[in-house]
């Protein structure tokens, strides 16, 4: 599902950038090998909702350039920190290998808490998509 308009801000000459969004369906694939194998099949999936996440990178640790031709690919990018919070719930489903059928609830610690080994925003540019 797309991002809807207005939800992310990005300055990158502060290093500070900002998402926002509420009620976006994702689908839960479980595994990496049913992500990249069989995500498109409907018994792989499982459809959730990321009923609110929030993210909010900040500061400025080190600025990194890549620029590189062969590759068709540039950019810019900022090491900073980032405070997260999410809600994301899985309805109840019928019971099958992938699913108990009880859906799940989770509800992160407030944003205040947490912990930022290493966040990274920036602009790049690639001629590959």
């Amino acid at each position: 599902m797309e991002i809807p308009r207005g939800s992310a801000h990005v300055n990158l000459e502060t290093g500070a950038a900002l998402l926002h969004v509420e009620n976006i369906c994702v689908l839960d694939a479980f595994t990496t090998a049913n992500s990249v194998q069989g995500v498109n099949r409907a018994v792989n999936q499982v459809r959730g909702v990321i009923n609110s996440l929030h993210i909010e990178w900040s500061g400025m640790i080190a600025t990194e350039t890549a620029d590189e031709p062969v590759n068709q690919m540039r950019g810019s990018f900022i090491e900073n920190t980032a405070k997260i919070a999410v809600t994301a719930t899985t309805p109840r489903t019928m019971v099958t290998t992938l699913s108990n059928g009880h859906g799940f609830r989770f509800v992160s610690n407030d944003a205040s808490t947490s912990v930022s080994n290493f966040a990274l925003i920036g602009q790049e540019q690639n001629g590959i998509f």
